[in-house]
């Protein structure tokens, strides 16, 4: 039987480079995949497409609005073609209705469903909706890992900095990257350096959270 699996990682984990392989296996034995992407995925300026600095190649994909109903989305599909596998970039930004709706597709449908997504936002204790529901409704959790920016400990939060200065309030989507080229930076870190960041981040305006 099919499953709906929910693989989450702190930022820079590998999670897409993890979804683009998975599309990889599937087609090179010749099956036909389908990968979902929210709109609010802007990074890069991408459109339709999802990519992975590990990974040279891209992958087109299909932009999935807050509205989309998934279920007519993927019947539509079906009158198409055969789907073997449905995979879900950057799936915290789906809403806990398209959760409920890729698990009514994995039962009626008997296609596997494969999110790949944050867990936790950088907000101060506050889950994404897509995650949450995902978290309910998922059959197979699964972790890929990352390690702290600051310390040997695993990382399982995103700490934002703006200009700098780490960020625990504000709005859900808040597009940045790791690589350090912008003013909006993600980092992966630990629960401890999370609520106490590194004292050259706290000096620029922001004091412990503990």
């Amino acid at each position: 039987m099919a499953k709906l699996y929910f693989r989450y990682g702190a930022m820079n984990s590998g999670k897409t480079a993890n979804l683009l392989m998975v599309a990889d296996n599937y087609t090179n034995q010749g099956k036909n995949v389908v990968i979902l992407k929210p709109d609010k995925d802007t990074r890069w300026n991408m459109a339709a497409e999802v990519k992975s600095r590990a990974i040279v190649s891209s992958k087109p994909a299909t932009l999935v609005s807050d509205s989309q109903d998934l279920i007519q989305l993927i019947s539509d599909l079906l009158q198409e073609k055969e789907i073997a596998a449905i995979l879900v970039e950057e799936a915290q930004f789906l809403t806990a209705e398209q959760v409920r709706q890729l698990a009514v597709i994995v039962d009626t449908k008997n296609i596997p469903v494969l999110c790949y997504g944050l867990r936790c936002s950088y907000l101060d204790g506050k889950l994404f909706d897509g995650s949450a529901a995902l978290l309910y409704w998922a059959d197979t959790i699964e972790e890929i890992k990352n390690v702290c920016q600051y310390c040997t400990s695993k990382a399982t939060k995103n700490l934002l900095c703006i200009d700098g200065i780490p960020q625990y309030s504000g709005s859900f989507v808040v597009m940045g990257d790791v690589d350090g080229s912008s003013e909006i930076v993600f980092t992966p870190v630990c629960r401890k350096h999370y609520i106490n960041p590194p004292s050259e981040l706290r000096s620029q305006g922001l004091g412990s959270r503990g």
